[in-house]
């Protein structure tokens, strides 16, 4: 009889001791049913999100390329808000080590007082990283505020503004010379896009980007400059290609929309990075896969629910890595400094 107790008291610890492992198995790696879904279109690649490891577990880690997408940060001289989180993001990247970093529109309201104000945090923090900057509709807003007391006044549009002076003032700020470029960081290839145009020269642009034959013509060939198949290609503008959760008969945030997809559907190696629309990364179509890869990367100063609600106590952006050409995005909260967990991707 005490061999039979001893036997089973033997076999229920063992059946104890893999129960535990099975449950610190499902504990590391998260169930499928909380990954997110991706919205995908009839011809769409699936993509797969992986678990990251715990919150704060050093980078260890080499990697060929890594660098940062951020949006819509909107610092101005009278938000001290938005200047507290734009800090907040600078520090994190400082903890992080990221050294390149892409501020993807909507720097602030357009105006000389906030490109002063963005600069001079910049220029307080001790270790920024290098900074890549596209323009977004924010940055004609000096259109709709008042030329003397600087007072929101839309019914004044456009307050004696003119696009060309809202892109002088940007292109001071950048050290650029037209709001289109490309630069090569560690042989990997960066495109920035950006409107040449707003409602200041026709108010039926609204808040829409306009690309001129131009910008499209030079956009192709450099897409083509030093092509390697599967070799990936980061593509930037502030407005994004399609309305997440759109139909194909609602208007695009780009006037052009229709030739810059077209050029795009040609190299499936690039990956398009967008904000404007504040959606915070959660959402089930932050990355679309198409014959491209098209990325939302929130706010900065002010992320949003899926049905546009505000989040105050939010603000989050990307960090890619690259490694042998295999890209893995994975979305940050700046302010708890920890990674948002449902979002990492490989492609």
């Amino acid at each position: 009889m005490r061999k039979v107790l001893l036997l089973l008291f033997t076999l229920v610890l063992l059946l104890a001791v893999l129960g535990a492992g099975a449950n610190k198995t499902l504990y590391l790696s998260l169930p499928i049913a909380t990954r997110p879904v991706i919205a995908q279109s009839s011809v769409t690649t699936p993509i797969n999100s992986t678990t990251l490891p715990s919150f704060n577990e050093p980078e260890h880690e080499t990697f060929d390329l890594r660098f940062s997408v951020i949006s819509d940060i909107h610092v101005k001289k009278t938000n001290p808000d938005a200047q507290n989180k734009f800090l907040q993001m600078l520090g994190d990247m400082e903890k992080l080590h990221i050294p390149n970093l892409v501020i993807n529109g909507d720097l602030g309201d357009g105006g000389s007082q906030d490109y002063q104000t963005l600069a001079n945090l910049i220029r307080g923090q001790k270790n920024s990283p290098t900074i890549y900057y596209t323009i977004g509709n924010h940055e004609f807003y000096q259109a709709y505020h008042n030329p003397i007391s600087k007072a929101w006044s839309p019914e004044t549009f456009p307050n004696g503004e003119t696009d060309d002076a809202a892109l002088k003032r940007f292109l001071k700020l950048t050290g650029r010379n037209k709001v289109y470029y490309d630069e090569y960081i560690n042989g990997y290839h960066f495109i920035f896009l950006g409107s040449e145009k707003s409602a200041i020269s026709d108010r039926t642009y609204g808040d829409r980007a306009f690309l001129s034959n131009e910008q499209l013509g030079w956009l192709e060939t450099k897409l083509q400059e030093n092509y390697l198949p599967s070799k990936p290609i980061f593509v930037f503008l502030h407005q994004p290609l399609i309305r997440l959760g759109s139909t194909n008969n609602e208007p695009s945030f780009i006037i052009q929309s229709d030739q810059l997809q077209e050029i795009l559907n040609r190299f499936p190696e690039v990956f398009f990075f967008h904000g404007h629309i504040h959606r915070q990364l959660e959402i089930t179509s932050t990355i679309r896969k198409e014959e491209f890869v098209m990325v939302n990367s929130s706010s900065v100063a002010l992320p949003r629910d899926a049905i546009g609600n505000a989040l105050p106590k939010q603000s989050e952006g990307l960090i890619v890595e690259v490694l042998k050409n295999k890209v893995v995005i994975k979305g940050r909260d700046f302010l708890a400094k920890t990674w948002i967990p449902e979002i990492r991707f490989e492609l």
